[in-house]
């Protein structure tokens, strides 16, 4: 079972901690509905600093292996997670000031119990396609798998257009 960790977000970049470990994906609640298998270990680093500007940041860096839904042919699709965020904190309340800035930064509110698995989970289903499918050519097509014993239903309704 994953340690919760939760930090305060503003001490943790303004002192360039950092804390890195791996997390099951049964452990991701909100996660469970996109995925096909539960199964698998999602690694991660999050890491306090200050930008070029001395705002707070924090570097979210996940690595792993997700299992989804092909949307065409409804068949288990590796996924594989590679991705790193950098995130503004900015005080509460101040969040729409930045959400109008045009360098397009991230940004989430700076909390004194900031909880790492809630901000890791947001950032993969951020990530995750929104109908992940096979590359073209390589998914089993839905009609390869049905028996053609069984005859098409709408082929009566079909012969009744034609009289």
């Amino acid at each position: 079972m994953f340690a919760q960790h939760f930090i305060d977000s503003l001490d943790f970049a303004y002192n360039g901690k950092e804390i890195k470990g791996e997390v099951p994906l049964i452990e991701m609640p909100r996660l469970q509905d996109k995925l096909a298998a539960p199964e698998g270990v999602i690694s991660f680093v999050v890491r306090g600093y200050q930008d070029k500007n001395d705002q707070p940041m924090l570097e979210v860096t996940l690595s792993g292996l997700c299992q989804l839904c092909c949307q065409r042919c409804l068949n288990t699709l590796a996924y594989p997670l590679q991705l790193s965020s950098h995130l503004r904190l900015v005080p509460e309340g101040e969040l729409n000031e930045f959400a109008d800035e045009e360098d397009e930064q991230d940004s989430i509110t700076a909390d004194q119990r900031l909880d790492v698995l809630a901000l890791l989970e947001e950032e993969i289903l951020l990530s995750l396609p929104f109908a992940p499918v096979h590359p073209l050519g390589t998914c089993q097509s839905v009609a390869e798998g049905l028996d053609r014993s069984v005859k098409n239903p709408f082929a009566v309704l079909a012969g009744l257009k034609s009289k």
